[in-house]
């Protein structure tokens, strides 16, 4: 008579087994995933290295239309206020900040409405001049992008 043993894996075996199963699904899923705001606006990025905080100007312009732009490689689509300087006339983008953030905000600017705006002059590899954005206002509203040291709303991590 041949005898079969019934083979038992204790508890301690399954968690062991479970574990050599799942955790090659687990590092994929952590190195696929990315937080908003991270790619190419959070804190840190090449984008956000041409912000100055000591360079910031104020200005009045009107507003000429809001489209989306694109402006580094690796980072994902914004939302940008084209304005017209009342000084100078010349046409110039104002950086909302990524789409997901802008479109989440109560913002609606008309064409021709006039704007007061304070931010931080930058260009990027012979790109145009564009303002990146701390606080813009317009009538009776204010609408702030960024906290009093220059770190944009939409990167919720604070060095402090």
């Amino acid at each position: 008579m041949v005898t079969t043993k019934k083979f038992r894996l204790s508890a301690f075996a399954w968690t062991i087994l479970l574990t050599a199963l799942l955790l090659p699904l687990s590092i994929s899923a952590q190195q696929n995933f990315r937080f908003r705001g991270s790619e190419g606006w959070g804190a840190g990025s090449k984008y956000e290295q041409l912000f100055d905080n000591y360079n910031l100007k104020t200005f009045v312009a009107t507003v000429v239309r809001v489209d989306t732009n694109t402006l580094m490689k690796d980072m994902s689509v914004g939302v940008r206020l084209i304005v017209t300087d009342d000084v100078t006339g010349r046409d110039i983008p104002v950086h909302l900040g990524p789409m997901w953030y802008a479109t989440n905000q109560d913002v609606n600017f008309p064409k021709g409405e006039k704007v007061e705006i304070k931010g931080c002059r930058a260009s990027y590899m012979g790109s145009p001049e564009f303002i990146m954005l701390v606080e813009l206002r317009s009538k009776n509203r204010v609408f702030r992008f960024r906290d009093d040291d220059g770190n944009p709303f939409w990167v919720t991590f604070r060095n402090k």
